[in-house]
C-alpha cells in the first residue's frame, strides 16, 4: 500500500510551503505515523530522522505536514533542543512518554556530531571524491572540476557550478553530487539545470535522495538521477557511522568504494543516449 501512495502522489510545485494545498496523501501519513508511534511509545524522534525513514513511501514535505498536523491533535508531544548556534532541533514522541528526555539527550549527541560543519564539508567531499573515482574507473574522463565552464561557454547569471564535468563515448555531463540527509533545494536544482543547458552538456545528479518529480525534472532535461542511499563518511567517521545506525536507524556507511550496482544502472542507461 505504502508503495502505492509513493507511485501516485505528485506534489504541486508549492506543496510543502505555508499555505501548501491539502493532499489526501498526508492522512496516509499520519496513518503510518500513528501506528509506528504505537510500536515506539517509548522512544524520540526528530523531524529529519523520521522525514528520512518515511521517505520510500512519502515525500519529506508530507511527512513533515503529517507530524505537525499530529502535534495540533495532541497526539505526539514536541520537544525542542538547541542543536548548533541558534540553530534548534524538534523532538516528537507519543504523549505520555516519561523517560523522553534522557532518549532526547543519547539522540541528540550523535546529531551534533554530525551536525558539525567539518564532518558536513568531509562527507560532501568523500562522496565527490568516490563518485568521481568510480566514474573514472569505468572510462570516463574529466573536463573540469568546480567549474561553469565548458568548451568557451561559461555560465555567468550567477555565481554557481558543477561539481565536475565528465566524459565518455561522446556523451558529456554535467555532475553534481548531493551527500546530504535533506533533498536538494529546488531553486538550486533549478539553476543547475539550466547551468547544464547553457553549457550544453547532460545534467547527472548524483543525491542520497530525492523525490520522483526532482528526478523526473533531471530526466526531462536528458539527464540522469543517481540515487545512493546511505548518506557516506569519510573512512575515520567508522564509529560515528556505527552510532547513527544503532540510534538513529539511518542508513550510513564508509564505503572504501561505491557499490558496483550503482553504477552499472547508470551505464546501462548511459549507453542507451545518443551523443
Amino acid at each position: 500500500m505504502l508503495d502505492d501512495i509513493y507511485r501516485e502522489y505528485e506534489p504541486s510545485e508549492d506543496e510543502g510551503r505555508e499555505g501548501y494545498p491539502r493532499d489526501k496523501v498526508v492522512d496516509q501519513a499520519k496513518e503510518a505515523l500513528t501506528e509506528f508511534f504505537e510500536n515506539n511509545d517509548e522512544d524520540v524522534f526528530y523531524m529529519q530522522q523520521l522525514e528520512v525513514l518515511f521517505e520510500k513511501p512519502f515525500f519529506h514535505w508530507v511527512t513533515f505536514a503529517a507530524i505537525n498536523e499530529l502535534i495540533d491533535e495532541g497526539v505526539l508531544k514536541p520537544e525542542e533542543r538547541p542543536l548548533l548556534g541558534e540553530t534548534r532541533i524538534k523532538f516528537v514522541f507519543k504523549r505520555g512518554y516519561r523517560y523522553y528526555k534522557r532518549r532526547i539527550r543519547e539522540k541528540l549527541q550523535v546529531v551534533r556530531e554530525f551536525s558539525d560543519p567539518a564532518i558536513g564539508e568531509a562527507c560532501g567531499r568523500q562522496a565527490e571524491v568516490l563518485f568521481f573515482n568510480s566514474l573514472a574507473n569505468r572510462g570516463f574522463t574529466s573536463h573540469g572540476q568546480n567549474t561553469n565552464e565548458y568548451k568557451g561557454r561559461k555560465w555567468e547569471e550567477t555565481d554557481h557550478n558543477l561539481d565536475f564535468i565528465l566524459e565518455r563515448d561522446g556523451k558529456v555531463y554535467g555532475t553534481e553530487v548531493k551527500n546530504k540527509w535533506s533533498y536538494i533545494d529546488s531553486d538550486e536544482l533549478d539553476i543547475k539545470l539550466r547551468i547544464c543547458d547553457h553549457l550544453g552538456v547532460k545534467p547527472l545528479f548524483i543525491m542520497r535522495g530525492s523525490p520522483k518529480h526532482y528526478n523526473n525534472m533531471i530526466y526531462e532535461a536528458g539527464g540522469y538521477a543517481m540515487i545512493f542511499v546511505a548518506q557516506i563518511y569519510p573512512f575515520g567517521q567508522r564509529d560515528l557511522v556505527k552510532r547513527i545506525k544503532e540510534t538513529l536507524g539511518l542508513e550510513a556507511d564508509c564505503p572504501r568504494a561505491i557499490p558496483d550496482g550503482i553504477i552499472d544502472r547508470f551505464m546501462r542507461w548511459h549507453d542507451k543516449q545518443s551523443a
